[in-house]
This record gives C-alpha cells, structure tokens and sequence, in this order.
C-alpha cells in the first residue's frame, strides 16, 4: 500500500519512472501500476483475514488506502472503506488510553483515530445533509504535538521547534469540527440566517490566523521551510471551501437574499482557490508537493472554477473581470495536462472543459439572448453538486446554444 501511494506523488518525468518501466515494457502507465499494487495490498488483507482478525497494523493500511481513494478516485469513492476503518478503530479502543501501552503505540493508536476524524471532513463536506458531529462526541485523547524523532517508548521528549510533523493534522482536526458546524448550518432552516452567517465567517478567520501564525512568518512563506508554505496551502483550500459553501445562497444578484459582501467573498475565495491550484503545479518551492493535484486540490480548482464564473456572470460591465477569466482559463489549460494523471483529474477536465464551452457561448451571445443564457447556465449549475465529481451525476448536453433555439 506504501508504495502504492509513493508511486502517485512521483512526477511522470521522473527518472525513477523511466528506470522502473524500463523494465516493465508492457505496463500500462502509473494508474494501472497504482491499482495494481493496491490490488495486491487488498489481496494480503485479504489473506490475513482482515475482516475477522485485525491489529492496528490493519487499520493504519486501512487508512492510507481510504485517502489513497478518497485523493485520486474522488472522496465519494472512499465511504465505504472509511466507515471499516471508524468500526475497525472502535473496535480497537484507539479512542481510549491504555494504561499498559508504551508512548509510542499510544501515540500511534491516537494518529489512527485523528487520522479517521481528519478522513470525516472530506466526507462531512461532500455529504452535507448527514451530520458527521456525532464523531465528536466520542471522547478521545488527541495525539501529542510532537516530531516522530521526539517520540520514544519510555517518554515524550519536549519538541522546542514549531510547527511540529504533528501540527497540520492538528489544525485539520479543528477544521472537522467547524466543517461539520457549517455543513450543519448551511443544510438546515437556518442556511440564510446572516447573523450566523457572519459568526461562521469569523470562525474560519481565527483559524486562518492560527495557521499564519504557525506556518508563514510576517505573512510570507518560510525561506527554507517549503513544507510549512505547502500545509498552509492545504489548510487555505478548506477555508475557501467553506466560505464558498456558506456564502453561495447569497452570490447571486438575481435572488431576494443577495448581499454584495458575499458576491466579493465568493469572488475572492474562488479566485484563491484557483490561485492555490496554479501554485502547486508551478511554484518551485512547491514542486515536492505538486502530487496534490492529481487529487482534492484539482477538486478544489473545479469548485472554485464553477463558482468564479456564476459571479463573473452576473456582474456590472465596470467590474474588470479579465484577470479572473484569464485566470479560468489557464485552470482549465492546466487540468488539460493533468487529466492523464488520476480519474479525478480526467472528471474535472471534462467537467471545466464543458464549462468553459458554455461560458463561450454565454459571453458571445447577444444582448437579446444573454438573459437567457446566463440563466439557463445558473440552472445549470444550481442541479448540480460540485462537490460531488461524478460524471453520471449531470448530463453534459443540458446546457443548450441559446442562439440556435
């Protein structure tokens, strides 16, 4: 499964690759190679009777093939298997302390459960109208902010740096709790209350300062540290993310509930995420991460990339929007090139590809017919769940040319 995994963050110009299918000359590229080796791991469990007999062992293989899937075949794909790992991790008490465990298999019983909370955000945002808060109310102990190399059988040493290796899953832990407190809100009656509107977005602004604190200095990267620029990158797109969800019933300045603010939020957040995906694909200081694109992050882009255009759409010719159209389209430029590296990646291509086909033909449309045409794109996408990248989940041709009808 290690290797699995490995083989995915590898760029395809890796020289490793080209050693490796040297000797292969009959394989059938990096995502066959993937499942394949991902085939044999489950065929192991398989043998060791995972489904009766399981150690944490089991549940840690488990994990990492929850997000394996989750990241590169798309976070609906890995239900299934999460909910195995939460039982498995249940059944295993990694929730409780064990007074007889040394500090190293308790700190590894404690990562298994933070890694399933962590897992349960994907899945709390995706699956919006099932409230994932009931996790936390199962009482745990986290795990010890703490380096691997601090952490021994007999005791904890005090880790003086910071942020510590533990530190990005620390602040994911906290972004499950508010997602679930968003995805909550924005599913019930409550979804156009501004009042909470304006508490959720002071929320997701705090931990937008914990992490500048922990990771950027003065508000810039790290000079030598690329590591804690990328975590902040992360943890940034979850934020988007959650402010694009709450302020999506407001964006729209056709509705009686539309507020200006949220229209810029939306713009803003959008544009970020875009901006976000472009840094991972091309920012050398970045480069050892830029396997994240191959997953959630191009996910990520594909939302942002939806809603961007929605706002764009709707507003006044005096707005400069070229920055941001440009900006669209380089996304889309960028997930031509990417589509080929995970199904994730082919799905959003497709999906931004059409998008960008339909923005065409809205924006070069007369003004007898844009009406129309935008609101026969907004039904479009108000059908359709963005977070859900599922190509059997639309119908690609619903958008039709307003000016051929």
């Amino acid at each position: 499964m290690i290797c699995s995994v490995t083989l995915n963050t590898i760029d395809p110009e890796d020289p490793v690759l080209a050693n490796l299918y040297a000797e292969q000359p009959q394989h059938d590229g990096t995502i066959a190679t993937v499942h394949q080796l991902r085939k044999t791991s489950l065929t192991c469990l398989a043998e060791d009777k995972f489904l009766i007999c399981h150690d944490l062992n089991t549940l840690e293989t488990i994990l990492i093939l929850t997000y394996s899937v989750s990241h590169s075949e798309g976070v609906e794909r890995g239900w299934i298997i999460l909910g195995m790992a939460l039982n498995m991790g249940i059944a295993l008490r990694c929730h409780i302390n064990a007074a007889d465990l040394n500090c190293i298999d308790t700190e590894r019983r404690r990562r298994c459960w933070a890694g399933i909370l962590m897992l349960h955000t994907y899945q709390a945002i995706l699956f919006r109208d099932v409230d994932m808060s009931f996790l936390l109310n199962i009482k745990a102990v986290m795990p010890t902010e703490a380096n691997d190399s601090d952490i021994h059988e007999d005791k904890i040493l005090q880790t003086t740096s910071r942020p510590t290796q533990m530190s990005l899953m620390k602040f994911k832990l906290r972004l499950f709790r508010l997602s679930a407190e968003v995805c909550c809100h924005i599913s019930g009656p409550s979804r156009l209350n501004q009042l909470y509107l304006g508490h959720l977005d002071t929320a997701i602004a705090k931990e937008e300062q914990l992490w500048d604190s922990a990771f950027l200095v003065n508000g810039l990267p790290r000079l030598l540290d690329h590591a804690s620029y990328a975590h902040w990158c992360i943890l940034q797109t979850y934020a988007h993310q959650l402010y694009l969800l709450l302020h999506r019933p407001f964006h729209n300045s056709q509705y009686s509930n539309f507020l200006l603010s949220s229209r810029d939020r939306c713009i803003k957040s959008s544009a970020a995420l875009l901006s976000i995906h472009r840094q991972f694909c091309e920012l050398p200081r970045l480069r050892h991460f830029k396997w994240l694109v191959n997953g959630m992050t191009s996910l990520n882009a594909l939302h942002g990339a939806v809603a961007l255009a929605s706002c764009l759409l709707s507003m006044p010719d005096t707005f400069d929007s070229t920055p941001y159209w440009n900006e669209l389209h380089s996304t889309v430029d960028r997930m031509e090139t990417l589509q080929h590296r995970s199904p994730v990646c082919a799905k959003a291509f497709t999906i931004l590809q059409h998008l960008q086909r339909q923005l065409s033909i809205v924006r070069e449309s007369g003004p007898s017919v844009r009406g129309d045409s935008w609101t026969s794109f907004e039904d479009w996408i108000g059908g359709f769940d963005w977070f859900n990248c599922d190509l059997t989940n639309f119908n690609l041709e619903e958008v039709t040319d307003p000016s051929s009808t």
